[in-house]
Formats: structure tokens, sequence, C-alpha cells
């Protein structure tokens, strides 16, 4: 049986290892109001930090959606990059919600791409899409997330993926001489650990050393500022970044077979568009021997718009079943 609609208003919100975003959703069909945009360590739960922000409004939601940066377990997930932990029927309780439901964040970006507009998405790759093919949506932030949106006919299923936790390495001379400061202290070198914020730093400090200088002490936002002033150290650091990205991103559509088209999402793949070679990012993505005429048709493109989590999460809340989660093992009720 399918799910009702989530009744309004619905509290959305995308939720990070370091910002949370608040919007509500008035009726469905329309798009989320802003409510607030608070940092995930200042509370020490997410009961406590929504309540916050609820405290202060006049009529509050009746239901509620949340995009939660880490693997889910049914009605219950776990921050990766932060100690938030997240129980529905227990925030349904303490938060006075009728029904409400936990997606991953990169599940709710990949609904997004079935309400994108054309003006919503730079493209990098034309590639030649198909219309009815497994898209894919993929990226750097806090860490590293990706997930697949499936359709069959006008419904679809969103595939949720720990992808950033797969094993790396390098693939050419260039990468090589790079990789032992790439790799220092890690573990293991997996996608997340070079491509996330984090990792634009370790490209500067790889950059840096291979060059023979002094590393200074910079962040990742350091490093996007630097690059876009022409600083040639972060500059390079950048263009690594971006060649890293193209190649993991190239590497993933073969795994989803995503001839509907790959799409870059998050907060650093934007504010390092314009740095992004169009010519070598095409090269490094799409090719693959022995499947050069597959990867061929891969398209990608970088999502530009605004908050497209919670546009895909509003896209949820009106039509569940329209990507597979009218669940109940997922959904929750007071």
């Amino acid at each position: 049986m399918s799910a009702p609609l989530f009744p309004c208003p619905v509290l959305i919100a995308d939720i990070g290892g370091t910002n949370c975003r608040l919007s509500l959703l008035s009726k469905h069909g329309a798009e989320p109001e802003p409510l607030a945009r608070i940092s995930t360590g200042a509370h020490p739960t997410p009961e406590a930090a929504l309540e916050a922000v609820l405290a202060t409004l006049h009529d509050r939601p009746r239901s509620a959606i949340l995009a939660v940066a880490g693997p889910l377990d049914g009605r219950a997930a776990q921050l990766t990059n932060a100690n938030w932990h997240f129980d529905g029927p227990q925030l349904a309780q303490a938060l006075g919600f009728e029904q409400g439901l936990l997606v991953n964040d990169f599940e709710s970006l990949a609904a997004s791409l079935a309400v994108l507009r054309e003006g919503d998405v730079t493209t990098l790759v034309p590639g030649r899409p198909e219309a009815t093919g497994p898209r894919l949506v993929l990226g750097p932030g806090t860490g590293f997330g990706a997930a697949a949106l499936l359709m069959r006919g006008k419904a679809g299923v969103l595939v949720p993926t720990e992808c950033g936790h797969i094993g790396i390495g390098p693939e050419d001379p260039a990468e090589t001489r790079l990789w032992p400061a790439l790799a220092e202290g890690l573990p293991r070198v997996t996608i997340e650990a070079l491509l996330r914020g984090d990792g634009l730093v370790r490209f500067h400090r790889a950059v840096v050393q291979e060059s023979g200088l002094s590393e200074p002490d910079v962040s990742a936002a350091d490093v996007t500022t630097l690059a876009l002033d022409g600083n040639p150290a972060a500059l390079k650091a950048v263009i690594c970044f971006w060649r890293l990205l193209a190649r993991v991103a190239g590497d993933l559509a073969l795994a989803f077979k995503a001839t509907g088209g790959v799409y870059l999402a998050g907060g650093i793949a934007p504010r390092i568009l314009p740095l992004a070679d169009k010519a070598t990012i095409h090269a490094v993505f799409s090719g693959k021997p022995p499947v050069e005429d597959l990867a061929a048709r891969f398209a990608l493109h970088v999502i530009t718009c605004d908050a497209p989590a919670e546009r895909g999460i509003a896209a949820i809340a009106s039509a569940p079943a329209r990507f597979g989660l009218d669940d109940p093992a997922r959904l929750w009720f007071a």
C-alpha cells in the first residue's frame, strides 16, 4: 500500500557533518521555505538542534523528512563525520511529528535529479545521455557521497551508497609522485579521504612538498581562495583535485552504467568550477580503455542551483511512492 502524502507543514532538513539546513514545506508542490542554518556541533543531539528552531515557529510542522550524511538502518541513522544519532520514532515522540522519514543525504540529491531544471546545472562533458538511463549524483563536501536514481517508467528507485569508502591509488606518474604526501597519516587511502574539504588541504601539502616549499597553514577555503587568485601551488592543488574527481566520477559511472548522466553536487564543486579545465576533465572522465565507447556516452554536470537536496526532499514529501520510499520498514508514525 502506498504511503500517504506527508502532512504539511513538512520539516525538511539537510544534515551534514558540519552544517544543518532547515526548511519548511507549507504545501505540496510549493518551494521549500528556508528556516535556519545551524552548526551540527552546536547542539548535543538532533532533537535539541531541531527543537531550538521549532520553538520559534507559530505553527509547528506535522511531519519531517531528514536527510542525513551517513548510513541508514531502517528508521535509524548515524552521521559519519559527527556524533549525532537519529532514531525516527524517538524524534517523532520528542518533537511531535505525525509522520517522518530518514533518508541518506545523497538519496535526497538523487531525488532532486527528477525535478532539476535546465538552468540548475553546468555541463562539463556533454556525452550522449539517455532520458531513461540510470543517473548518478556524487560529490565532495565534509565527506564524499554518491547515490543513483533508477527510473522504471514514471517511478524511480533511489540507491544510496557508501562509495566514499572505496580504496583508491595513483593511476599515472604525476599522481604517483604526489601519493606519499596524500596518503600521509591515513590508515587506508579512500575516495573520501582525498575528495573532500580536507582533501584539498592534502593536495596542497603534496604540491608544496613536491616543489620543496614550506607548507603554509591553510584551510580548504584558503586553498580555493588562493587558487582563484592565481597562487601557483593552490592552483595546481585544485587542478589535481579536479582530475581525481573526474577519474572517480568516470569510474563510478561505469559501476552504475550511468547512461542518464553523472551529476556533481556538494559545496566544493560549484566553488572550484571556474578552475575546471573542461578538456582535461573530459579526457580523464571518458578515458576508460577498453570501454571507451561506453564511457563516451556518459555526461558530466555540476549542480549549481541553491539547495538541491531540499528540493529533492520536497519531491519525496509530495510523492514518496515515486521514489520507492513508501516503505513501512523506513517510515515512522506517531
